[in-house]
C-alpha cells in the first residue's frame, strides 16, 4: 500500500541524495560543501548549496480523486562560493549530474554571476513523480 502522504517525503529524499553525493565526494574540486534546505537571507558558510522546492503541481487525477497519484515536482538549486565562479560552476555541474541520475530534467541551466566577490549560481530541475516512485518512499 502506498503511503497517502508520500509527497511530503520527496524534498527530504532528494536533499539527502544530493547532499550525500556532493558533500562526500573525495575528488571534488571544491572545499567542504555546506548543504541546506533552509532559506537564509545571508550565507555565512562557503561554499553553500541550497535546495529549494518550487510548488509541486498535482497530476494524474483519477475518477475517485481520493488521493494524490502523482505530481510535477520542480526544484531549484542555488550555490554560493567565496572562491570564484569556477568553483560555483563545478558544484552546479555535480548537482546537475546527481539530479539527472535521479531522473530529473534540467529546465534552467546554471546562470552564474559574481557580486561583491561572491559567486552565485542557480539551476532548476523538473520531474514527474508518482505515488509508488522510489524517490517518494
Amino acid at each position: 500500500m502506498v503511503d497517502d502522504k508520500w509527497f511530503l517525503k520527496v524534498l527530504p529524499n532528494v536533499f539527502t541524495q544530493v547532499e550525500y553525493m556532493l558533500a562526500t565526494r573525495k575528488d571534488a574540486p571544491y572545499s567542504k560543501l555546506n548543504c541546506t534546505t533552509k532559506s537564509e537571507s545571508t550565507v555565512t558558510k562557503f561554499p553553500t548549496l541550497y535546495l529549494h522546492e518550487l510548488q509541486p503541481i498535482e497530476e494524474g487525477n483519477d475518477l475517485v480523486n481520493d488521493g494524490v497519484n502523482a505530481m510535477l515536482y520542480t526544484a531549484e538549486i542555488q550555490v554560493w562560493s567565496n572562491v570564484n565562479e569556477t568553483e560555483c560552476r563545478a558544484i552546479l555541474s555535480d548537482a546537475i549530474m546527481e539530479m539527472k541520475r535521479m531522473g530529473f530534467s534540467v529546465t534552467m541551466f546554471p546562470s552564474v554571476q559574481t557580486d561583491n566577490k561572491i559567486a552565485w549560481g542557480v539551476a532548476r530541475f523538473r520531474r514527474m513523480i508518482g505515488a509508488g516512485d522510489a524517490i517518494a518512499q
